[in-house]
């Protein structure tokens, strides 16, 4: 290699070089860069939503204010809403009048703890007017029911107590017979006659005051379901 030729070799590398260094500095190197803070959005934005749709009334913040937690944005307005809390408004003051109307009656009850239908009568709810009165129906038949079974087992006492005079009767006419059929004074058929009707007097008795065990039962149960009722 001659010099012209080594001073031309020289002058090329020397070009590449300097190309190298300028085409460097206008290039950007990405990289990856390991540090700790705390990441930020550029403005600071944040996303709102409502569980509730509806229309935007009034607006208290502009695009861009810094606000407090707590602090009113914006007002709503959501007919269905509004619409919905007149209709439990409407029904909350129709059961506060139920509810008067009911303590009111309830503090006039009689010593038995009955409503008076006097009193019912004036109820403007006639769902539970008529529930009362239906108690009270239901009262009264269990009422005469009760009665009823009442006058039965006077009747079968005042039988009971018949039989038992009669059988006593029979006792005393056994104890006087028995004796003479031993002596042979009286016939043995006329004792045995007595001691028959007294076996007879004797189960119609049992049958009697099984009878009335079985009614004052059935007025246990009435009582108790008149009780309920009250």
């Amino acid at each position: 290699m001659n010099r012209k030729q080594s001073d031309r070799l020289m002058m090329i590398i020397i070009t590449l070089t300097i190309m190298i260094v300028i085409l460097t500095y206008f290039v950007k190197i990405n990289s990856v860069v390991h540090g700790q803070g705390v990441i930020t959005t550029k403005d600071n934005a944040q996303l709102i939503s409502l569980s509730k749709g509806g229309t935007i009334q009034d607006i208290y913040v502009t695009e861009g204010d810094t606000v407090k937690k707590g602090e009113l944005l914006a007002k709503i307005v959501n007919l269905d809403l509004q619409k919905e809390y007149q209709r439990y408004k409407t029904q909350k003051g129709y059961l506060d009048k139920d509810v008067n109307e009911i303590s009111f009656i309830l503090d006039k009850r009689n010593e038995d703890g009955l409503i008076s239908l006097d009193g019912v009568s004036s109820l403007s709810n006639k769902e539970v007017k008529a529930n009362i009165e239906l108690v009270h129906s239901q009262i009264r038949t269990k009422e005469l029911k009760k009665n009823s079974l009442d006058s039965e087992i006077d009747g079968l006492q005042e039988k009971l107590n018949s039989k038992e005079n009669e059988l006593a009767l029979l006792a005393e006419e056994i104890n006087i017979l028995s004796p003479l059929v031993k002596k042979g004074i009286s016939p043995y058929t006329n004792f045995l006659n007595k001691k028959q009707a007294y076996i007879k007097v004797k189960s119609e008795i049992n049958d009697i005051e099984s009878s009335i065990t079985l009614k004052k039962d059935d007025i246990e149960l009435v009582a108790n379901d008149i009780k309920a009722l009250n």
